[in-house]
């Protein structure tokens, strides 16, 4: 019998958060696992937002090789979900109801889909999902399966339970929101046999952690909006227009405001992911393996792929993989031999706004590459703006931009680019007016506009 799959991505988690000096969250089951598993300290994520970066991992493809973004799925795009159904495995999964998420699982066994809106009924775990996917596991569910988890507790706004709100659990709400969700961890452990259970622990992205506690709230004019929509329906698309107009204002008002009294870097946390950056704490990813094929316990601290996760669970459950062109690569030779030199892996940022069906914008403004010792990037559409280049193991907070008087350095990393994407494919997005509707409901509700 082959083993049982449980994957756990959690919504903007930052390596750092949960390892390392930066940590202050209590975390003993995920310190567990990390005890008793493989923890690789260097993962990078393949882009700051998560339709790009949960399309990587599915597909072990970049995103130029297959066209995902959070607002472009094809339902034909071949992933290890059908891969893994292939070899046998009953495929499930608890998601967030997003179009993205939707899609991508459209095709398995069973899907738990929650309602995932923060400006009106969201549940969180402590709501009601985690129990939803305690008696998912308390199912016996059909074997061998795979169970796909994706949790969105840790996205901003943070609502961390009343029980979890004290300096004893994180410095700030997001690292109180990690403990939170680590005590969920430890409900699902219980019902899970990892002598015959492969458990993975991951991310889509990580994230800045706001440094303006009030900076992610909703505003007292949104819910009046809210109001006035349920009273008048006729009046939504100007309540919507005067909202976006007063969000912007608000921001730029606050942002002056503050620009006298944060750092360069803090000011650069408030505009969010999606913008012109790509710092390690908006890619840099916890990822851990424990259970099944995992026989010793082990830090890993070579940088790996996002890319290289699913090609590394099909290893280790010893079934096939027919999925061509790849960029992934299975770690299990790493585990076993942690000298062999490190990979380079391909960096983008996603867009934020998507503008209208017609014209859409699907893409960010910067791509870049990252490898152990540097950090490039550049703009999307022109490799001479937006020029940076980082010495990671000199400069790991990355606070000084070496670029200009390191262009050999830049050349060599902008050839790596050029030749990775030698094997894009040529394609082609149709977004329908109802895709578009869906589009901006969907940005609603991650709080883009």
């Amino acid at each position: 019998m082959k083993p049982n799959i449980l994957l756990l991505t959690i919504d903007s988690l930052r390596a750092d958060k949960i390892y390392g000096k930066n940590k202050s969250s209590l975390t003993p089951n995920i310190d567990n696992l990390i005890k008793n598993g493989l923890c690789f300290t260097q993962a990078i994520s393949t882009s700051d937002t998560t339709g790009l970066s949960i399309g990587s991992l599915v597909t072990a493809k970049y995103p130029f090789k297959t066209g995902i973004t959070h607002f472009s799925y094809d339902n034909n795009t071949q992933t290890y979900f059908q891969i893994l159904k292939d070899n046998g495995y009953k495929i499930y999964a608890t998601i967030p109801d997003s179009s993205f998420f939707l899609k991508m699982t459209a095709n398995m066994t069973e899907t738990d889909a929650y309602v995932y809106d923060k400006r009106e009924s969201w549940l969180q775990l402590v709501g009601g999902i985690g129990e939803q996917i305690v008696k998912r596991l308390e199912k016996n569910l059909t074997e061998p399966w795979f169970y796909y988890i994706h949790l969105m507790d840790l996205h901003a706004p943070f609502y961390v339970p009343k029980e979890f709100d004290s300096e004893k659990f994180g410095k700030t709400p997001y690292d109180r929101m990690i403990s939170a969700i680590d005590s969920w961890i430890g409900k699902f452990f219980e019902k899970i046999d990892l002598k015959k259970t492969l458990l993975i622990i991951s991310a889509d992205h990580g994230d800045h952690i706001p440094v303006v506690d009030d900076w992610g709230k909703i505003p007292k004019v949104n819910i009046l909006l809210k109001k006035g929509k349920q009273k008048l329906p006729i009046l939504e698309p100007l309540g919507l227009r005067l909202f976006v107009a007063y969000q912007s204002l608000k921001r730029k008002y606050k942002s002056a405001k503050l620009s006298k009294e944060l750092s360069d870097r803090e000011l650069i946390a408030l505009e969010g992911r999606g913008q012109n950056h790509l710092f390690d704490e908006l890619i840099r990813i916890p990822l851990i393996f424990t259970g099944f094929g995992i026989n010793y316990p082990k830090i890993i601290t070579n940088q790996v792929k996002q890319v290289d996760i699913f090609p590394t669970i099909v290893d280790l459950v010893e079934i096939s993989s027919n999925i061509k062109n790849i960029d992934g690569q299975s770690l299990v030779p790493l585990i076993s031999n942690p000298s062999q030199k490190d990979s380079y892996t391909y960096i983008e940022t996603g867009a934020r706004n998507f503008k209208n069906a017609k014209n859409p914008t699907l893409h960010g403004n910067i791509i870049g590459l990252r490898t152990p010792k540097y950090k490039y990037w550049r703009s999307r559409n022109d490799s001479t703006k937006n020029v940076t280049l980082y010495d990671l193991e000199n400069d790991p907070n990355e606070e000084n931009n070496i670029a200009e008087k390191n262009q050999s350095v830049v050349i060599s990393m902008e050839e790596i680019i050029v030749n990775m994407k030698k094997n894009s494919i040529p394609i082609k997005y149709e977004i329908s007016k109802d895709d578009e509707g869906a589009i901006e409901e969907e940005l609603k509700k991650m709080g883009y506009m």
